[in-house]
Parts: C-alpha cells; sequence; structure tokens
C-alpha cells in the first residue's frame, strides 16, 4: 500500500474541510450548488488519476497548475462531451477550491493565481424564452385561496414574478426584508455570494403579501 506524502495529505485535509465545512458555512446552503463543488473536484482527481497516473497518496501542488487544469478541460470537453458552459462551471467550481487552498495555505496561492488567468469556453447563449401572460394568469389561479396555503403561495407567485427573483431568495424572505409602506415598496434578498439585492415590488405584489402577514 502506497503511503501517503505530507503534502497529499495536507490537500486532502484541506478539500474535506471546503467541502464538509467551508461550502455549507460560507458559499451556499443549496444541495445542488454543493454537489457541482463536489462533482467537479471528483471529476478532477478522476482526471489525475486516469490520464496522470496520480493516486490521491501522490497528490501535490502541481496537480493543480495551470496546464494541467487546461488538460483537464481539454479531456472533459473531448472525453466525457462536455459543453463550453458545462466546462466553465466546473472551472469555476475548481477556481473556488484553488482560492480557499491559497488563503488557507500561503504555499498553494500561486496555484488560484494561476487558474485564474485560464480564459473560459466561448458559449453561445441561448434565448430565453419565458412564460406566455396567458400560461403565468393560469398559473395564478391554481392556489386555493380559501385557505392560508393557497392565500401564501399566491401571495409568493406574485412576488417572484414581480421581481424575478430566485426561488432560494424569496423562500428565505423575513418580514423584517418587507419594506411595505415605503414611497416605492420593495423588498431585500441575499442572494449568491451573500449578497444583499434591492428589488422592487408591483402594487399588486405588494397587496398580496400585505394580506398574507396580516393572516
Amino acid at each position: 500500500m502506497t503511503k501517503a506524502t505530507n503534502e497529499s495529505v495536507t490537500i486532502a485535509r484541506h478539500i474535506s474541510t471546503f467541502l464538509n465545512v467551508y461550502v455549507p458555512s460560507q458559499k451556499t446552503k443549496s444541495y445542488h450548488t454543493l454537489n457541482s463543488y463536489q462533482y467537479a473536484l471528483s471529476l478532477y482527481l478522476g482526471f489525475l488519476e486516469t490520464q496522470k497516473n496520480v493516486i490521491p497518496e501522490n497528490l501535490h501542488s502541481e496537480c493543480f497548475s495551470m496546464e494541467y487544469i487546461e488538460e483537464w478541460l481539454l479531456w472533459i470537453m473531448e472525453q466525457r462531451g462536455c459543453s463550453p458552459g458545462t466546462c466553465n462551471n466546473r472551472l469555476a467550481s475548481l477556481r473556488v477550491f484553488l482560492k480557499y487552498l491559497g488563503k488557507k495555505d500561503i504555499s498553494f496561492l500561486h496555484l488560484s493565481q494561476a487558474a485564474s488567468q485560464i480564459p473560459r469556453k466561448k458559449q453561445r447563449r441561448n434565448k430565453v424564452t419565458g412564460m406566455s401572460k396567458k400560461a403565468v394568469q393560469t398559473l395564478l389561479t391554481v392556489p386555493d385561496l380559501s385557505t392560508k396555503t393557497g392565500r401564501r403561495d399566491l401571495a409568493l407567485m406574485i412576488t417572484i414574478y414581480s421581481t424575478a427573483a430566485r426561488l432560494d431568495e424569496i423562500l428565505s424572505l423575513e418580514v423584517k426584508h418587507l419594506h411595505l409602506y415605503a414611497v416605492k415598496p420593495y423588498i431585500t434578498v441575499i442572494g449568491k455570494g451573500d449578497k444583499i439585492r434591492t428589488l422592487y415590488l408591483t402594487p399588486k405584489a405588494a397587496a398580496h403579501l400585505e394580506k398574507y402577514i396580516a393572516d
């Protein structure tokens, strides 16, 4: 059995802490986003093992060099059929880890700096097609307004439609985030990266939120 090197143990420990502590507490509470970080790192380690003959016990800093990362991106495109958009997402996840690694151990700082210089893959932007006005009107007739749950659902659906906020932003709203009696009613939401955003409400959305709070 191969004995792990000191550097490989250090990197493995940082990977574990990154996934199990840092990401859930500092980056996101979304299961899907956390799973994306886990998958990207697993995919990269798999690439190192199958393409570079680097097993976990032999991990070292140069395994995360710009050259290796660029080869990895080419590999997941050609061998795994990943789209440019998927490659960019995987690269973004790896960059977040390397930035974390550099903060925890300054001897790894150069890896994050090098990875930040890797250009994103060019991708075609697809035209976003939203729901038709008729479809939205039909959707808003679904909640049963004779129940508190139905009135809540309608208030949240109208708020989402009014602000174009993300679902997790709406679900994390608290009463203190609602400013319904301002000259121009608005809500404050905490988005990705803990960024605070101000989103203005239509009169209809403000009215439904006010009624639900009264409920």
